[in-house]
């Protein structure tokens, strides 16, 4: 345990030490599917396309580690980079923007984003949905974009429960969904009370932002934010998923739960190696002899590497959790319409700035209660209450707390929490 302990714990005194004048700093992670005119997936020639059309316009190829393809782009930012993607289906574009200081540069990056595809998208006549909702193609293996990471995930997740066994295996449900993630830069003192609050509020953030009530070309009858329910149907093992199962104490409380979970894989010279056999990370990592699978199905002997411990990172669920890149992931909220993009980051920032009175107020509730709502607000988002527990309060209290902190930063950033409480007034999310 020590050895994963102590590699997290450096990762956030590096990552604090890169931070100009240790000003907290916001990324916003946006997926849209791109779709025709029908509704339909574009092919993965339009796709090829846009690579080609994002190089033109000044931004540098990326390239796949295992193959060499091409499969993205990606342009400098003022600290780190702006990356264009696909995540695991090929119509499944993810723009993960450049991280910057407050949300009046985060909006101004996601109107260059807009401007810079526009053309793109008048030229192949394609369409980035800007909301939650899902292309009328199925989910399927045939959406699947072929590279390293997404290799591995019917040899550790194939299941059959969702999606026909022709048509692929669950986890393929992840090929067309939307999302809206953040990532905000905070201290090791700050992290586990973060995740708390984040991870806390899920069933609010829900409840004000469930976007993905359409899919299959129809409106699901049971969810108004059917993409969240995604990770449960495709994952066995739910301990590494949604809400989890107690608040953290404290960093090295976190780092033994993950540490506890199953490994997935590993990478050697860009390949993926799948790691069977070992029932929690930290086994394989403190084996004297670990084995691995390579693609090949041949068992390769592996010597555990500080890698293996950020690429683990990655291969967790949780609402919100710590990134490869020592940030606060909030990863819970559908994708929004167009005019309302920033406010995933405003909820976000607002509470890490309101960060005490956030932890006050998440410790006054029953912890099972806040995981409970989590599944009320998918069902029936403002509507929805576990036992006398209401989502519009829980609401409430989250847009209370995230106006107070935007207010404490002092930039005027609170105008983009006018839409989650005109939401709230009116008791109807983008899914009503």
């Amino acid at each position: 345990m020590d050895p994963i302990y102590t590699h997290i714990l450096n990762g956030f005194e590096q990552s604090l030490a890169k931070r100009e004048g240790c000003k907290r700093r916001i990324g916003a992670e946006l997926k849209f599917p791109l779709v025709n005119t029908d509704g339909t997936s574009v092919g993965f020639e339009t796709v090829c396309a846009l690579w080609d059309y994002l190089q033109r316009r000044g931004w540098k190829a990326d390239r796949d580690s295992a193959t060499g393809a091409v499969i993205g782009a990606r342009k400098p930012g003022e600290q780190n980079e702006t990356v264009a993607s696909c995540e695991t289906g090929f119509s499944k574009t993810e723009f993960s923007l450049a991280h910057v200081s407050d949300l009046h540069d985060l909006e101004k990056q996601i109107h260059e984003l807009e401007d810079e595809l526009r053309g793109f998208s008048e030229q192949h006549d394609a369409h980035f949905i800007g909301y939650g909702i899902q292309p009328v193609t199925p989910p399927s293996k045939h959406l699947l974009m072929k590279k390293s990471r997404t290799s591995v995930w019917d040899k550790v997740f194939g299941l059959n429960r969702y999606i026909s066994p022709e048509d692929g295996d669950d986890f393929h449900l992840f090929t067309i969904n939307a999302a809206s993630h953040v990532h905000v830069s905070v201290s090791k003192e700050e992290a586990i009370r973060a995740l708390n609050v984040l991870n806390g509020f899920t069933g609010a953030q829900i409840a004000l932002t469930a976007d993905s009530n359409i899919w299959r070309g129809r409106i699901d009858s049971q969810y108004k934010c059917v993409a969240e329910k995604f990770w449960d149907w495709c994952m066995a093992d739910s301990a590494r998923v949604g809400v989890p199962e107690k608040p953290f104490e404290d960093l090295k409380h976190y780092v033994h739960t993950i540490a506890r979970l199953e490994p997935v894989y590993v990478k050697r010279k860009g390949k993926p190696i799948v790691l069977p056999g070992y029932h929690s990370f930290e086994e394989y990592y403190e084996a004297g002899k670990p084995m691995g699978v390579d693609p090949d199905g041949q068992e390769v002997a592996l010597v555990p590497d500080t890698d293996d411990i950020d690429l683990h990172s990655t291969c967790y669920w949780y609402n919100a959790r710590l990134s490869r890149y020592y940030t606060v992931e909030n990863r819970v909220c559908d994708q929004q319409p167009p005019e309302d993009l920033v406010c995933i980051a405003a909820i976000t920032l607002g509470l890490l700035a309101a960060l005490p009175e956030a932890d006050e107020q998440v410790a006054h509730y029953d912890w099972e209660s806040l995981r409970s709502s989590r599944d009320a607000a998918c069902r029936e988002a403002l509507a929805g209450k576990v036992g006398r527990l209401r989502l519009t309060d829980l609401a409430r209290s989250l847009l209370d707390l995230a106006r107070l902190g935007l207010q404490r930063r002092g930039l005027g950033e609170g105008k983009w929490l006018a839409p989650l409480e005109r939401r709230l007034r009116d008791e109807e999310c983008p899914a009503d």
